[in-house]
């Protein structure tokens, strides 16, 4: 179905480990002028009803509007984001991604079944315009909100966003399997995995090392600034292999998508114990995904594996602790649904 999808045209950057408030743009406005219009249709209904005093309702109307704020003006930012035609393409071109998704299509041999595609985008899953018109049938709007005829044999859904979880879109694909799926139905991806490793960074430490002797002068305070700057919020970038410092561990296992409650990824939390492979400095931990599909399919994003356009998501320590072969660091990760816009994620990273 037409609807939910993943990023947004330029990459949304993953959540603040502080706070993160969401930026309205066009949706914003839209909404604000909604709410003008409602807050007349309140007064007027007060003049002629008279079953409420007019500040009662304007009062009332005021609170619904601030209830909508925060999951719908993110919704609208959500949906805009996905009006622009480059964001599409950015993901068709990704090889790794469609490979995997086709793979996983042919595996499990969907001929005659009844298969629901939760956020068709482009769609490239469910074949539109290509002479199957009287196969597929496009719906239009939030899956919250259609309903279907009959229970489906299969839901697929590319609901995948940086570090797995930003823009929540899982939680519509969970609302989908409960309202949708046939029993025994399957869902594809069907399992999905957050990996975590401690990596370094020497370009960034490097650069911030030169305000120590700046010309002959000491900047540090300076460097320090740029440094919380530039490790204020995690990034998405490519991580090379030799980047990481100790081996690779699983933080997140959503093991089985079939069984995994509505709201069971709004607040996770990981320790982690990386023992180091080598001297280095540590810079933060860098995070990726894996999904699985069945009968051996995987989609991988991990920082060995050929590129795609979800990176990694690395979340900075602001500062570059020295570490020797075989030393231990602890950390404990949570992963915190925001409050504030329920798009992302509020990432924080504690080194014990």
């Amino acid at each position: 179905m037409d609807g939910h999808h993943k990023r947004g045209p330029r990459g949304p950057r993953p959540a603040n480990r502080r706070s993160n408030r969401p930026k309205h743009r066009g949706g914003y406005w839209s909404n604000k002028r909604r709410q003008w219009r409602k807050r007349q249709q309140g007064k007027m209904e007060a003049q002629q009803v008279g079953a409420k005093d007019e500040e009662e309702l304007y009062e009332e109307v005021e609170e619904d509007q601030e209830d909508m704020t925060v999951s719908h003006l993110a919704d609208v930012e959500y949906f805009e984001a996905y009006d622009q035609l480059e964001v599409h393409a950015l993901m068709l071109e990704d090889s790794q991604r469609l490979g995997s998704y086709l793979a996983a299509i042919r595996a499990h041999d969907l001929k005659d079944k009844l298969v629901l595609d939760v956020g068709a985008g482009s769609g490239i899953l469910s074949m539109q315009a290509n002479g199957l018109q009287d196969k597929v049938t496009i719906l239009t709007g939030r899956v919250e909100d259609i309903t279907l005829p009959n229970k489906m044999d299969i839901i697929i859904s590319e609901w995948m966003g940086f570090y797995l979880l930003h823009e929540s879109m899982l939680e519509s694909v969970l609302i989908a399997r409960d309202r949708f799926l046939r029993a025994q139905g399957r869902m594809l991806p069907c399992s999905a995995r957050i990996w975590a490793a401690l990596v370094e960074a020497e370009d960034l430490r490097l650069d911030m090392a030169n305000y120590e002797d700046f010309l002959g002068l000491d900047l540090r305070l300076v460097g320090e600034q740029q440094l919380a700057a530039r490790t204020a919020e995690p990034r998405v970038e490519e991580v090379h292999g030799r980047r990481i410092l100790a081996e690779p561990l699983v933080a997140v296992d959503l093991t089985d998508l079939h069984q995994l409650r509505v709201e069971g990824t709004r607040n996770l939390e990981a320790q982690l114990s990386f023992r180091t492979w080598r001297q280095g400095y540590a810079a933060g931990i860098a995070f990726w995904f894996d999904v699985g599909f069945g009968r051996d399919v995987i989609l991988k994003t991990d920082p060995g594996s050929p590129p795609t356009h979800w990176k990694q998501t690395v979340v900075y320590f602001g500062a570059f602790p020295a570490v020797e072969s075989g030393d231990v660091l602890e950390a404990n990760v949570v992963l915190k649904q925001s409050e504030e816009n329920p798009r992302q994620y509020n990432i924080s990273v504690e080194t014990l």
